[in-house]
């Protein structure tokens, strides 16, 4: 059982999908019927069989001679992807004559999806251009009218009579199994393309269902024109609840052009996108040799100016010299006698006894002290980094600067530190 809330949610849902769904009785439908020219060829015409709102859409009814269909499954749902499978399982038929693919998903599961492939001649698609509109589809003539069958379960035929075709499709539980046309020749046409029907599903064991049929002209008086009394719109909104993916059927070249339009922008935008990927790994990797080439440099650099410093000022120091310029410097101001305040050696020592007060420092071991004017250097080493983070802060409250240098864990003695103080 759902919840109140559930329910509420699901009921606003339906709603949504119910108000954005297609209202065909605003739509105009129109059929597509041939006429001679004064020359004699053989040409079409649009003729409108029920006005609407054309800014709302229009349908165009086609019989088509050459139309035929087949479900397909494939394991992938993208459409190009559906596309270039189904050109590539009538490619081995391509030497009987070119042939238009439209297909038309009706399910989807996942990645997978299911659906109707539509196949057209080409010369089909030769229409005139006011059904070219962007809003307009084209159908096959019998395609929308399968809502009639519904007290038969969606099994039967629905059929288009016109002044020259029979244009009819065969359904079974509202999905269609055949198209065929032929030639409304004489009075006895429907009459025998009906009877055909019936031995054709006698023999493959198919339910005949009812027949529904939209007839426009027809040699037999007694079957004169039925379609001004047809409700289009409501007929063909019943048939999309049915059936919604009859709303996706669009059998026009705009529609075709559409679809190879897509692919051709999806084709190039992926070979562009592989040009910029190629770009930019490439400029990734010369990014990555600048970075290693300017690191190597840095740290040749520092390598040099470390062993400056001892071969000029201090041979015997031991261990890396993080600022050896900045120790160059003083070094020099000291030679000059140019360094700041002088704190006599009397003080320093004093300092260290008073540092040295402190319990929590016995443990610190001092092994060298080098003095100057400005200060001095010691090496020395404790039991843990607390302890000499606690001892150069308590040379940070008498001097200016107190820096520890050259920090590194010693087996058996702890950790061996240098510390640099200046008034």
């Amino acid at each position: 059982m759902l919840s109140g809330r559930r329910f509420k949610i699901l009921e606003n849902l339906r709603n949504k999908l119910v108000k954005h769904e297609k209202d065909f009785t605003t739509f105009e439908f129109r059929r597509v019927i041939d006429f001679q020219n004064d020359e004699g060829e053989i040409q079409k015409a649009v003729r409108v069989v029920a006005n609407g709102n054309t800014k709302s859409g229009a349908i165009t009814f086609i019989p088509m001679k050459s139309l035929s269909f087949e479900k397909f499954a494939f394991p992938f749902s993208n459409s190009t992807k559906i596309r270039e499978a189904l050109k590539l399982q009538v490619m081995p038929y391509s030497a009987a004559g070119n042939v238009e693919i439209f297909p038309v998903i009706t399910s989807r599961n996942g990645r997978n999806s299911e659906g109707l492939v539509w196949y057209v001649a080409p010369e089909e698609l030769n229409i005139p251009g006011s059904v070219l509109e962007s809003n307009n589809k084209i159908w096959p003539a019998p395609l929308g009218f399968v809502s009639q069958l519904k007290d038969f379960n969606g099994n039967g035929i629905t059929l288009w009579a016109d002044e020259e075709n029979l244009n009819s499709i065969l359904w079974q539980n509202y999905n269609p199994v055949l198209s065929r046309w032929r030639k409304n020749s004489n009075s006895e046409s429907l009459k025998h393309e009906l009877e055909w029907y019936d031995g054709y599903c006698s023999s493959q064991n198919l339910e005949r269902g009812g027949t529904f049929q939209v007839i426009f002209a027809s040699k037999d008086e007694s079957l004169r024109t039925n379609s001004e009394y047809l409700d289009f719109g409501d007929i063909i909104n019943e048939s999309v609840k049915l059936c919604p993916w009859i709303s996706d059927v669009n059998l026009s070249r705009s529609a075709l052009e559409g679809a190879m339009g897509l692919e051709k922008n999806l084709s190039f935008l992926t070979e562009a996108a592989c040009w910029i990927l190629a770009i930019g790994v490439i400029m990734l990797g010369a990014e990555i040799f600048s970075w290693q080439n300017t690191l190597t440099q840095t740290q040749n650099l520092r390598s040099r100016s470390e062993r400056y410093y001892r071969e000029v000022f201090d041979p015997q120091h031991t261990g890396r010299i993080s600022n050896p310029v900045t120790l160059a410097r003083e070094k020099i101001s000291e030679a000059k006698g140019t360094g700041g305040t002088v704190h006599g050696l009397e003080e320093v020592l004093a300092d260290f006894g008073d540092v040295f007060s402190d319990e929590s420092l016995k443990n610190v071991t001092v092994d060298t002290v080098r003095y100057n004017s400005e200060g001095f250097d010691c090496t020395g080493s404790a039991q843990d980094m607390t302890t000499i983070l606690n001892f150069r802060k308590a040379w940070e409250s008498k001097a200016a600067l107190a820096q520890l240098d050259n920090t590194q864990s010693v087996s058996g003695v702890g950790y061996r530190f240098d510390l640099r103080v200046r008034w």
